[in-house]
């Protein structure tokens, strides 16, 4: 009777396993972007996509601290081209293991006293499960931002990473004001 009970969780335990793989694809262009729970640096609860629906939005993902200097590339001339733009949304989003999850609220409070208040609306700090991430955004380096341009509708239409280069940041925001009319 045990061994019977044993396959079957086995085979159970397997298809699951499976069928979860066969959802943990690698994003691409056109692919609706998964759901990010977290809290922003205002203290806010989000949800991403939902939070950027009806926005044209650019989403910074970042795995180490390490990357902040990279992630200022792309930060810096986009904040200065539509930060004020009521149809665009910027979030950074410092993905952090769940391992840290007992100490965020020192982590946190440790990333507002060095990002300028008027910002704080736009870092959203997620603690939790990374694997199936470092899949859905294919990361090759953990040392790299990942960058992503999602519609109005929250589906992805350009993908990049590392430093903002010259053309790809000109890409980039030709594109958003494409989207936004401007």
């Amino acid at each position: 009777m045990r061994k019977s009970q044993l396959i079957i969780f086995v085979c159970c335990l397997f298809f699951a396993l499976n069928g979860y793989a066969q959802t943990n694809k690698k994003l691409t262009i056109g692919d609706p972007f998964p759901t990010i729970k977290g809290k922003l640096l205002s203290s806010k609860k989000i949800s991403i996509p939902d939070h950027c629906k009806g926005k044209v939005s650019v989403l910074i993902i970042a795995f180490k601290r390490e990357t902040q200097a990279q992630v200022n590339t792309w930060t810096q001339p986009l904040m200065k081209e539509f930060g004020m733009h009521k149809d665009f949304r910027f979030i950074e989003i410092p993905m952090i293991s769940s391992f840290f999850n007992w100490m965020s609220g020192y982590i946190d409070n440790g990333m507002r006293k060095g990002i300028v208040p008027s910002m704080h609306k736009n870092v959203m700090t997620y603690y939790g499960p990374l694997n199936s991430y470092y899949k859905y955004f294919d990361v090759s380096d953990k040392k790299l931002c990942y960058v992503f341009l999602l519609d109005r509708n929250g589906n992805i239409l350009l993908i990049d990473k590392g430093k903002a280069q010259e053309r790809n940041l000109l890409l980039l925001t030709n594109k958003i004001k494409e989207l936004i009319g401007s």
